[in-house]
C-alpha cells in the first residue's frame, strides 16, 4: 500500500491530465447508454454516478462537483423520458437529479480532500519535528549533498534545564537557537535531529567562510535564550564533518560521523571538534572493548597486579596498590587506559570495582598467611560512592573474607570528588567509621577540592606523578611536590609520590620529608606470586643505593 501510494504521488499530474478525456468519455458513454436503452425513465441513468466518484477521488471536491453538474446537465434537459415518444422531463426531476448528482460529487470529493489532507500531513510528520516544525533527522538524510558542512550541536545542560523548569524548555531552547541561526547570512538549513541535538548543514565553498561560520554559531549558542521572561543559558557542543565533492558514502555515515566528533568535543569540553577517521577508528574499538569487558570478568581474563608502596625514611614496605590488567584470548594484553577510564563512565565500573574488591580481599587472606600483612588500595570511582549503600556493600565483603577493615584502602582520584562533594563526604565517612583507609589520588590535578580537603576523613594524598617524575630537575614540579607534602602534614595526613621512576627522584622526595613512595624505581607491578617472591627477598624493605 505503502508503494502504491508513492506511485500514484509521482505520477498525479499525469493521473490528472489522463483523467480529463477518460472522464469525458464516461460521461458520454453514459448519456448514449441511457439513450440508447429507451431514456431516463429506466435505471441506467444511475451510471453516471461511477464518474461522478471517480471524478471526486482523483480531482477533490471541485471535480466531484463539476462532474456532477454536466452529468446532470447531460440526463437532465437534454434527455427524454422515453426515447421512442419523445417526452421531456419536468425541469424539477432532472434539477432533483442533479442534486444527488452533487451530492455525491461533493461527498466523494470531500472524502479524497480528507485522506489527502491527512497523508499530506503524515507525509510532513515523517519529516518535521512536531514541536518545532523543523525538519527533522530523515529531511537531513535526504538534504546531505556534495561541498557541504555538516554540524550537530548538543545541548549539554538538558537534565538541569527539565528538572528546574519542565520539559517544555527544552523545545523553546531549541526553537530560539534554529531561529538564532537561520537569521545568520550564510547558506544553511537547520534540523532538529534529536531532542536534544540540533544539525546545521551549510552550503560554503571557501575554507575560510566555513571557519568564519562555525565560529558565529558558536558565538551565537553562548547567548542566553528567554523563557518565561527569564535569561537561561543553555550549555552546547558542536561536532563537525566536512562532505567532500565525491559523495560516496550513505548519507547516514556523514551524520554519524558528525555525531561521534560531538563525542569527543563532550568529552574533551571543548566548543566543537572535526571528525577524522582516527575517532572513528578508536570510538569502534572503545565499543568492542567495553562489550568484551563483562565476558572479560567471567572468564577470568582480568586479574590484579601489586605495585609496594614504601615508606621512605627506612625503606618498610607498608602497602600495595592493585592495578587492573587484562589479557584477551586473541588481543593479548590490553592496557588499563583502553578500558578503565571508558569504563568509569558506564555501568561496567561497578562489575569491576566489586571483582577488584573481591580479589584483593581474597589477596589479603592469602598473604597473611605468609606474614604478609599489608593493606591493599583498589581504586574507586565516584559511581562506586554515588551507588546506594556502597558502604553496606564493602561491610558485607569485610565480613565475608573475615579480613581486617585496616587491611583495605580505598582510592579516589581528585577530580572524581567534585561531581557530589556531599555525598561523596558522607559515603566516605561512612567507609572511614569501618576502619578502612581512604586516599586522595591524583592529587594536585584538580582545582576545586582544597576547600574540602579538610571534610574529607583520608589518611593520605597521592601526589600525581606529572609532578613526581619531572622533579627535581623541574624547579616549578619540585615546588608543587614540597607545598604539597607541606599541606598534608599540615592537615595531619601522610604524602605518597607515585610514579618515581629513579633513584633520584626517592632521594630528593626523601629530602623534602615525603613519607611514602610508590614507582618503578622500585619495582613495577607484580603478579601475586611474583609480589610475594620480592617482599620476601628483600624481606619487606627496599633499600634505595642513594640513600
Amino acid at each position: 500500500m505503502k508503494h502504491l501510494f508513492e506511485w500514484i504521488e509521482k505520477r498525479q499530474h499525469a493521473i490528472k491530465t489522463w483523467m480529463i478525456p477518460i472522464l469525458a468519455m464516461l460521461v458520454a458513454s453514459v448519456y448514449l447508454l441511457v439513450y440508447a436503452t429507451g431514456g431516463i425513465k429506466f435505471v441506467y441513468s444511475h451510471s453516471m454516478y461511477l464518474p461522478i466518484l471517480i471524478a471526486g477521488f482523483v480531482f477533490g471536491i471541485k471535480g466531484g462537483i463539476v462532474t456532477a453538474l454536466v452529468g446532470g446537465l447531460a440526463l437532465g434537459p437534454f434527455m427524454p423520458i422515453e426515447v421512442a415518444t419523445g417526452e421531456q422531463q419536468l425541469a424539477i426531476n432532472w434539477l432533483y437529479r442533479s442534486g444527488f448528482f452533487l451530492l455525491f460529487g461533493i461527498l466523494s470529493g470531500l472524502a479524497a480532500d480528507s485522506a489527502t489532507s491527512y497523508i499530506t500531513h503524515l507525509q510532513w510528520l515523517s519529516l518535521h519535528d512536531s514541536s518545532t516544525e523543523l525538519p527533522n533527522r530523515k529531511a537531513l538524510l535526504d538534504r546531505l549533498t556534495p561541498n557541504s558542512l555538516l554540524i550537530v550541536i548538543s545541548l549539554e545542560n538538558v537534565m538541569e534545564l527539565k528538572s528546574t523548569l519542565g520539559f517544555s524548555v527544552i523545545d523553546e531552547a531549541v526553537r530560539q537557537l534554529a531561529a538564532r541561526f537561520l537569521k545568520m547570512d550564510m547558506g544553511k538549513a537547520i534540523f532538529r535531529i534529536e531532542t536534544r541535538q540540533l544539525a546545521v548543514l551549510l552550503f560554503l565553498k571557501d575554507t575560510e567562510d566555513k571557519d568564519v561560520a562555525l565560529r558565529t554559531l558558536i558565538s551565537a549558542s553562548r547567548e542566553p535564550i528567554l523563557y518565561n521572561g527569564i535569561s537561561i543559558h543553555v550549555d552546547s557542543r558542536m561536532g563537525v564533518t566536512e562532505i567532500g565533492e565525491n559523495v560516496f558514502e550513505p548519507p547516514e555515515r556523514y551524520l554519524q560521523e558528525a555525531e561521534a566528533a560531538l563525542t569527543i568535543a563532550e568529552e574533551k569540553l571543548q566548543d566543537s571538534f572535526p571528525y577524522s577517521p582516527e575517532i572513528m577508528a578508536a570510538t569502534t574499538e572503545n565499543l568492542v572493548t567495553l562489550g568484551e569487558l563483562k565476558k572479560a570478568i567471567e572468564h577470568c581474563e582480568l586479574s590484579l597486579h601489586y605495585q609496594p608502596k614504601v615508606r621512605i625514611a627506612d625503606g618498610m614496605v607498608c602497602g600495595a596498590e592493585a592495578l587492573m590488567r587484562w589479557t584477551h584470548p586473541t588481543r593479548g594484553n590490553i592496557p588499563p587506559g583502553m578500558f578503565i577510564p571508558r569504563a568509569e563512565q558506564s555501568t561496567l565500573i561497578q562489575l569491576i570495582t566489586e571483582f577488584a574488591l573481591k580479589q584483593a580481599m581474597e589477596q589479603i587472606v592469602v598473604w597473611e598467611r605468609y606474614g604478609i600483612r599489608i593493606p591493599i588500595a583498589v581504586n574507586i570511582s565516584t559511581r562506586n560512592l554515588l551507588q546506594p549503600d556502597f558502604s553496606d556493600f564493602i561491610a558485607k565483603l569485610i565480613d565475608q573474607y573475615g579480613i581486617r577493615a585496616e587491611l583495605l584502602e580505598l582510592e579516589v582520584t581528585e577530580g572524581s570528588l567534585m561531581v557530589d562533594i556531599e555525598q561523596t563526604v558522607a559515603e566516605m565517612m561512612k567507609l572511614a567509621g569501618l576502619k578502612i583507609i581512604m586516599s586522595v589520588d591524583d592529587f594536585g590535578t584538580g582545582y576545586s577540592s582544597l576547600q574540602y580537603l579538610h571534610k574529607l576523613p583520608i589518611s593520605f594524598i597521592k601526589i600525581d606523578q606529572s609532578f613526581v617524575s619531572r622533579s627535581p630537575a623541574d624547579r616549578g614540579a619540585a615546588g608543587i611536590l614540597e607545598v604539597a607534602v607541606d599541606l598534608a602534614h599540615k592537615i595531619g595526613i601522610k604524602a605518597i609520590a607515585e610514579g618515581v621512576e629513579d633513584e633520584k627522584v626517592y632521594t630528593f622526595l626523601h629530602s623534602i620529608g615525603c613519607d611514602m613512595a610508590q614507582g618503578y624505581a622500585i619495582t613495577h607491578p607484580l603478579a601475586p606470586d611474583a609480589f610475594k617472591s620480592w617482599y620476601e627477598r628483600c624481606n619487606g624493605v627496599y633499600m634505595c643505593s642513594e640513600s
